[in-house]
């Protein structure tokens, strides 16, 4: 058995990890970032994706929330029931 609080725990500290380095690094190297969007997504252009300015904190901020609590839930039920499903 998993404990699913502590999943979720260590899987939202990862995936919020994650956010900032992806943060930095569009801070740093933003043309970086798109060529390795276009490497992922073979035939798809995300040039028209580019944003004309910076995100500003407060969205960041936003971001970062909004996604921990999407991981922390959605890995939370996931747990939940494999640990139901799996005895």
């Amino acid at each position: 058995m998993l404990n699913a609080q502590a999943f979720a725990n260590a899987l939202t500290t990862v995936i919020l990890g994650v956010y900032i380095v992806c943060r930095v690094a569009s801070l740093i190297a933003p043309d970086f970032l798109f060529n390795v969007a276009k490497s992922w997504f073979h035939t798809l252009s995300v040039d028209s994706l580019k944003g004309t300015a910076p995100m500003d904190t407060g969205m960041f901020l936003f971001g970062a929330i909004t996604l921990a609590v999407l991981v922390w839930v959605t890995t939370y039920a996931t747990v939940s029931l494999y640990n139901k499903w799996a005895k």
